[in-house]
């Protein structure tokens, strides 16, 4: 993959599709993110572009993993089906570190939280369900340092929202005195 230019980079944070994507280009640029989670890769473009965002405008060596379903996902009318293979090797020539992750959410976060610790940026595209995102939640915190970011896609516009570690922990704790509050209720 070539380096971005500023032409490149003003095209995607200005012209780019989807919308929602470009306020993510200026996040990476802004915050200097070198280490990248994404959840659901969709065609699987936009790993190319965060890629190429985060090595132009951070001095560390980028990191990237990716956590789709890949090969087990259901064929679906707007979405060509995503092979593991066709995503490594079109990975294989980006300068950075890559690892992809098959798996939903439910299964592939908890196999991975501990081997990635202090990432900057964790994104969970649109297609989760909010059990889903419940179960894994409690993992989020280990994932990070204190200005570290998750972005979780909503369904209904494609926008992103931005959470920080604080908000993630404060939200797992919510959960877990709720849970323990039925705990005695129940007994």
């Amino acid at each position: 993959m070539k380096p971005i230019s500023a032409f490149r980079f003003f095209k995607m944070t200005w012209l780019d599709k989807p919308v929602a994507d470009r306020a993510v280009y200026k996040l990476i640029k802004q915050r200097q993110i070198r280490s990248i989670v994404e959840v659901g890769l969709g065609d699987g473009s936009r790993c190319e572009k965060l890629i190429a965002v985060a090595k132009a405008f951070s001095e560390d060596k980028v990191r990237y993993t990716g956590v789709d379903l890949f090969d087990a996902r259901e064929p679906a009318d707007d979405l060509e089906p995503l092979k593991l293979i066709e995503m490594h090797r079109r990975l294989k020539g980006v300068d950075a570190k890559t690892q992809l992750v098959p798996g939903d959410i439910g299964s592939a976060l908890p196999r991975i939280a501990n081997s990635h610790l202090r990432t900057d940026l964790i994104l969970i595209s649109a297609g989760y369900e909010r059990e889903q995102l419940s179960m894994v939640k409690s993992f989020l915190p280990r994932m990070l340092h204190p200005s570290s970011l998750v972005l979780i896609q909503s369904k209904q516009n494609g926008e992103f929202k931005k959470l920080s570690r604080l908000e993630i922990e404060k939200s797992v704790n919510k959960t877990t005195d709720r849970k323990s509050s039925d705990v005695r209720k129940a007994a």
